[in-house]
């Protein structure tokens, strides 16, 4: 697990914080990008294991982020998140190829075990 290396994408300063804060109280790498071009941007530098990011983003949102994602990175597991939870965008998530789909606020239990089960093993 040193080597997981996990992007989070939040444009939330704060929670983008916790989030890598909890990820990485299990021992996991994470870098922060706070948008959808800083993200892409990070993953032209360095590789990832995993992308959780945030859906409601501007001014490239999070399913925006997913199809870019699979264009050039097929096989990354990718889980999206949002507070605003709504059937048609878990489903259109999950047509563009989301792993899975968080609805916030959710607790680092449940992060974790999210995260583990779509890592690669």
């Amino acid at each position: 697990m040193p080597d997981t290396k996990i992007l989070v994408v939040e444009d939330d300063p704060e929670l983008g914080l916790a989030l890598c804060e909890a990820l990485e109280g299990a021992g996991y790498q994470t870098r922060l990008a706070t948008d959808g071009e800083s993200a892409l941007s990070c993953l032209e530098q360095e590789a990832v294991q995993l992308v959780l990011s945030d859906v409601q983003m501007q001014p490239m949102d999070g399913l925006q982020l997913l199809e870019h994602l699979r264009e050039a990175y097929p096989d990354l597991s990718t889980i999206l998140m949002t507070a605003y939870g709504s059937v048609e965008k878990a489903v259109a998530a999950m047509e563009l190829g989301a792993s899975t789909y968080l609805v916030k606020p959710f607790d680092a239990p449940t992060l974790l075990q999210t995260v583990s089960r779509w890592l690669p093993h």
